[in-house]
């Protein structure tokens, strides 16, 4: 079945099985995930698997695996498997439709955790794997992607790679490790058997990212990120104690050191059963944001299928990382790719993404008119909410201060004051963008999504064409009295701004696409980009 008779198959109002599709909420390597009804019109999640994928027995028998342990799981703190077809195309796994932001968009949007928000999710994410475990199942992808949070407390998602207590962790293909790098425990990206220590150690690694903004293991590229893992110490400073201590022993690099996940369970909260546990979540869990109009949001099932890029290489340049580790680690030369200063990663580009994979890391999503969206080889975004402007992180782990990012813009609505770009120090709701409009004016602007200021603009006219395609850069580089950004069109410097008023000291970096003071009722903002690099200034 081609690509297009999937996307045919899976339009909304379409059934699969007993199920009316509504809309698509999510895509991932294993298949695409909808929002959909039941004849008696309960909503729920289907995560239809990509048939190219079904037609291996190999495939076949680890869904089979996935979905019979997933149904062996009680579902305190977690999204439980309702229905499942596991005998013919396509194949599809229901769930229990989990309404609410992931814990990675929380944070990337209002920064890290603290207090009775923190420690409500350490005891509901602690009772999700403590039910899981006592199935006999390792989740082996604890993220922060996979976890929501609900108005109820948050819901550990996503068995797509669980597997069985005793079972041979060789099962997965030679040299490939499953997880998501950012999160594993060690022995995960050594190649030696996962236990359910592994979850412990991924929960020790999400508290941490949740209550500081940044991985416990941070690095400029991915290999110093796994070394640091294998061999490093975390970094725990802005956890506050008995939290941090915990925490710290989650992370033990020795998976008999690690607690249980019921003992994570006693220490945090007096009782190790779940299902008490599980009740007193609701009265501790998370306060869920309210996300600003104009922010995009992940579905609520969208970590069933994607990776997290947390910080945030792409896809298939994790997956061909880890895959090399292990084959190193077999052949003993681990030390020697992981360490940073002896060639383990790219000094130069952090990310160059043609964006030709559409699991490269890329966040998307589709609601009405607006959509974030791979598409025809590109990254299509089509912005018509409140907000003025809709921002796209890109997939790199803790991007340094200093950096040059450029990105290949197109816009393809007709208005003339439509413009898009690239962005570096998202901080919140402020980040320095520089934006190009259909003309090929370039301008520098700080603000957020709704509301910023003009920092400088080019003169006209300029070489640039950003109807047929221009390449927008912006180098952002600290000067110890501010920050410097240089706009640059199609290789060429057009203006340059310092900001010595409340400089924003640092975060992510993306594309952005939008209109300055746009009505709602006004038609929307339509760019393709491509060619997107990131790169230290």
């Amino acid at each position: 079945m081609t690509s297009a008779d999937t996307d045919d198959a899976a339009l909304p109002g379409r059934r699969v099985g007993p199920y009316r599709l509504v809309r698509e909420l999510g895509r991932g390597g294993m298949g695409t995930v909808h929002l959909a009804e039941t004849p008696d019109g309960r909503r729920v999640a289907i995560k239809i698997i990509n048939r190219e994928m079904t037609g291996t027995p190999d495939f076949r028998e680890r869904f089979r695996r996935e979905v019979t342990a997933a149904r062996q799981v009680h579902p305190f703190c977690t999204a439980p498997v309702l229905d499942a077809k596991m005998d013919g195309e396509p194949f599809y796994v229901v769930t229990e439709y989990v309404q609410g932001p992931t814990l990675e968009r929380v944070v990337s949007t209002h920064g890290r955790l603290g207090g009775s928000d923190l420690d409500g999710l350490a005891v509901g994410v602690a009772t999700a794997l403590a039910a899981i475990h006592s199935a006999g199942v390792v989740h082996r992808d604890l993220k922060p992607e996979n976890i929501l949070l609900s108005p109820f407390g948050p819901r550990v998602i996503d068995f797509g790679i669980a597997r069985r207590l005793g079972t041979d962790h060789r099962l997965t293909r030679a040299g490939q490790s499953m997880g998501t790098p950012a999160f594993m425990a060690p022995e995960g990206l050594v190649d030696r058997p996962i236990t359910a220590a592994a979850d412990v150690f991924s929960w020790g690694s999400v508290m941490a990212y949740a209550g500081t903004g940044r991985l416990p293991f941070h690095g400029e590229n991915v290999g110093e990120v796994l070394y640091k893992t294998v061999y490093g110490e975390p970094r725990l400073d802005g956890l506050k104690p008995p939290l941090r201590d915990l925490v710290a022993r989650a992370l033990a690099k020795d998976p008999e050191a690690r607690p249980t996940a019921a003992q994570l369970l006693q220490e945090l909260t007096g009782q190790s059963d779940t299902e008490r546990a599980a009740r007193s979540v609701g009265m501790v869990g998370p306060t869920v944001p309210e996300i600003p109009a104009g922010t995009s949001l992940p579905p609520a099932s969208d970590g069933r299928t994607r990776y997290f890029s947390d910080r945030r290489m792409s896809r298939h340049r994790l997956v061909l990382a880890v895959g090399i580790i292990a084959a190193l680690a077999v052949a003993g030369g681990l030390v020697a790719f992981l360490r940073p200063d002896l060639g383990g990663g790219d000094s130069g580009s952090l990310l160059s993404d043609d964006f030709s994979d559409p699991d490269s890391g890329w966040k998307t999503g589709r609601a009405n008119r607006e959509y974030e969206e791979y598409r025809d080889g590109a990254f299509a975004i089509s912005q018509y909410g409140t907000g003025f402007y809709q921002l796209q992180q890109a997939p790199v782990a803790d991007p340094p201060k200093n950096v040059k990012v450029t990105v290949t813009v197109r816009i393809q609505s007709a208005n003339s004051e439509d413009e898009a770009g690239v962005y570096c120090r998202s901080s919140g709701e402020a980040q320095y963008a520089v934006l190009v409009k259909r003309n090929g004016q370039a301008r520098i602007r700080k603000g957020g999504p709704i509301s910023g200021s003009e920092l400088a603009k080019s003169a006209l006219p300029s070489t640039g064409n950003a109807v047929a395609g221009a390449q927008v850069g912006a180098i952002c580089v600290d000067t110890g009295e501010g920050v410097t950004i240089k706009a640059l069109v199609d290789g060429r410097e057009v203006a340059q701004a310092t900001d010595t008023i409340s400089p924003l000291l640092g975060g992510t970096t993306g594309i952005i696409a939008g209109r300055e003071g746009r009505l709602g009722t006004d038609p929307g903002t339509q760019v393709t980009f491509d060619d997107f690099s990131l790169a230290p200034a």
